[in-house]
């Protein structure tokens, strides 16, 4: 009978090795791990590529949402085409970033907008005040998409809200990733599917699709009216209050923007929503307003990445960002396990004189994503690179260029993001607003200590074993 059972086993190693060569013969490094996994952990390799490793099996899957998304993405980019041309633009700054809003226009879908009015909101607090005084004054329709619910006085408080505009004859719809809500109950939401709300879980995870494990919905979205929008790393839980004293203060970034943009927004929302719930609705002018108020001064592109499509938009927008900087480059983000193209770019980077400066944080929240984040932060200060750990957990996904231009949304400088995460970005082209996230972000300076390259060098012996082990896995983390 054991011989049965290794023979068995075996011979589904042997499968799974064949389906790892050609399922990831774009990156052979994640396909070697997953290969000495399954060599020296026959077993357990098995189960852990049977939760998180699988691709081929969810080509078609994804493949249908690609055909969606583009579908719907030629429609709603010919509507906005017409907002702006490219080439119209005289400002000498514009030369900067103008490769980086072709290539996300050509590649990723993502018109360019004006007169957008930005608020940064780096305070939980102020986010969900902002957001609960916007839902309160919903006439129309309230959409929402969230990685982390919790049913927490936060997630209450916010479900309440909800519930009432859908009492009140609001539409309301709401997406939630399924791995990120697992232990937040349906209970929480029966009360906003009775008063005519619609809640659906992003790729649920059953024993048939265990494999949707490994590919979740990280994107934090809301469009109101399809006036306001919001954008960001902030989920739903009172941590995002800064009630984790262990992890406290907790810092995060999010956008409320008022104009074209917001349309952008709620074209990505649609999208998703329509894949989850296989509902037809009518991407027009309800949802889509052409007359979006016009407050502010400031482009901007929704760029979206993910598992369904080809190319990844959001890590080439970074990548393309950092190989334009002349004079500084300024990150923030809670995780850093960047793959080859991303790391040897800021080195180049470094190593051209340009300022590279990269908060980390200084309480981390996974241990071993912590470990091969500081064994690629060494690698950055060897290249010249300086690194910064804020007096807290970071949680905010910043990226800012020359003083010039910037990105903030949904999506970490690791590979989980570049590659199997479903993320969302807003790209910003505007001097001014670049000038005072930049001072937000020497004011979180205040708040951290700059890890200097003595210091990462006097670490101890196993901390160098720990670090080297661990980043043997960074491509599947």
């Amino acid at each position: 009978m054991s011989n049965i059972l290794l023979k068995a086993i075996l011979i589904a190693n042997m499968l799974f090795a064949v389906i790892i060569v050609f399922g990831e013969r774009k990156r052979p490094l994640a396909a070697l791990v997953w290969l000495l996994l399954l060599l020296f952990l026959p077993v357990v390799g098995f189960v852990v590529y049977m939760f998180f490793g699988q691709k081929l099996l969810t080509k078609r899957k994804f493949r249908l949402k690609r055909e969606d998304d583009v579908r719907r993405g030629k429609i709603i980019a010919n509507q906005h085409r017409q907002l702006v041309s490219l080439q119209d633009s005289s400002e000498d700054e514009s030369a900067n970033y103008l490769g980086l809003t072709r290539m996300n226009l050509l590649q990723a879908s993502a018109p360019i907008t004006l007169d957008n009015e930005v608020l940064f909101l780096v305070q939980g607090r102020d986010k969900f005040a902002q957001l609960l005084e916007d839902i309160r004054c919903a006439t129309r329709f309230i959409h929402v998409e969230y990685f982390i619910w919790r049913d927490d006085e936060l997630g209450q408080q916010l479900m309440a809200a909800l519930t009432e505009k859908a009492q009140e004859g609001v539409e309301v719809r709401v997406i939630i990733d399924d791995w990120g809500c697992k232990l937040t109950p349906e209970s929480l939401f029966q009360p906003l599917r009775a008063a005519g709300g619609k809640v659906y879980r992003f790729l649920p995870i059953t024993l048939n699709f265990v494999f949707n494990a490994n590919y979740r919905n990280h994107r934090k979205i809301v469009v109101i009216d399809g006036c306001i929008g919001y954008i960001g790393g902030m989920n739903v839980g009172v941590e995002y209050l800064g009630h984790r004293q262990h992890q406290s203060p907790w810092r995060d970034t999010h956008l409320r923007i008022v104009g074209p943009a917001v349309a952008s927004l709620e074209a990505r929302f649609l999208m998703d929503y329509i894949y989850v719930s296989r509902e037809e609705v009518e991407l027009g002018e309800r949802y889509l307003l052409s007359d979006a108020p016009r407050l502010g001064h400031s482009p901007i592109q929704i760029v979206s990445s993910g598992p369904d499509s080809t190319e990844q938009h959001v890590k080439q927008g970074y990548l393309k960002m950092i190989s334009s900087a002349y004079e500084s480059i300024n990150i923030q983000t809670p995780y850093l396990v960047p793959d080859d193209s991303v790391l040897e770019g800021l080195k180049i980077a470094a190593f051209s004189g340009v300022d590279v400066k990269i908060m980390l944080p200084g309480k981390p929240d996974k241990k071993l994503v912590y470990t091969v984040t500081m064994s690629y932060a060494g690698e950055l200060l060897e290249a010249g690179a300086r690194i910064f750990l804020y007096d807290g957990f970071l949680h905010s996904k910043a990226i800012i260029v020359d003083d010039h231009y910037l990105s903030i949304g949904t999506a970490n400088m690791d590979m989980r993001s570049f590659m199997l995460n479903f993320e969302v970005n807003a790209f910003i082209y505007d001097r001014e607003k670049a000038s005072e996230y930049n001072a937000i972000f020497y004011k979180d300076i205040a708040h951290s200590r700059e890890l200097s390259l003595a210091e990462y060098n006097s670490r101890s012996a196993w901390s160098r074993l720990a670090e080297g082990v661990c980043r043997l896995f960074a491509p599947i983390m």
